[in-house]
């Protein structure tokens, strides 16, 4: 049996009107039982945005690395213009990729000024955070304190934030995480588990020819 709305009263009736809702987005339905008749009230959670990834069909972990479908797919780029149309090119795609975006130069700031940097405040800092989590949430809803302003924190926002755009390998070496085994993830070092790998995997070798 379908439910909806005839009269737009909160009260769901069985073959009712559709339910309008004010915008396009990703609606939570809830059904207030404690109240009379079917009640219901209609919410657009605040939720990270971020979150490109492709589950369908995909398994979270990974037992074999080569087999496609075990692990999350990332989908943070696609070929699809503005207007929704595809791109010119199936074969390569047209979407720019970013080299330089405001939100790593707020992040940047951030972590210069917690590492003790001269020439800027926690304040600022965490106001170049806050603004690059409001576009992420879409509100204020995902805001930090200054108290949960940490190395950490911005280590873990950068991977948020920067996913997949070639920034990881060179922020882990700089927390000194790339290497040592405080900072362990599944496949680091070529174990299911995650192993600690050598430091000299920290520079990119120089070949011979460039050397001599």
């Amino acid at each position: 049996m379908n439910y909806g709305d005839t009269g737009a009263d909160a009260i769901l009736e069985a073959n009712g009107d559709n339910i309008a809702i004010p915008g396009p987005g990703t609606y939570a339905i809830k059904l207030y039982l404690h109240k009379p008749d079917y009640t219901y009230g209609i919410e657009l959670p605040s939720f990270d945005h971020r979150l490109p990834f492709f589950t369908q069909g995909q398994s979270l972990e990974i037992n074999d690395v080569s087999q496609f479908t075990e692990g999350y797919a990332v989908a943070k780029f696609t070929n699809i213009t503005s207007a929704g149309t595809v791109g010119s090119d199936l074969t390569f795609p047209d979407t720019d990729f970013p080299m330089f975006r405001l939100a790593d130069a707020y992040l940047m700031y951030a972590e210069a000024v917690l590492r003790g940097g001269s020439g800027g405040s926690m304040s600022q800092a965490l106001e170049y955070v806050n603004a690059v989590r409001r576009r992420a949430y879409t509100d204020a809803s995902g805001d930090i304190t200054e108290a949960e302003l940490t190395l950490d924190f911005i280590l873990d926002e950068r991977a948020r934030e920067l996913l997949w755009e070639c920034h990881r390998r060179t922020d882990l070496i700089r927390f000194g995480r790339f290497s040592n085994t405080s900072y362990l993830w599944p496949w680091k070092g070529g174990k299911p588990e995650g192993t600690a790998t050598d430091e000299h995997y920290n520079v990119f070798p120089i070949p011979a020819s460039d050397i001599g």
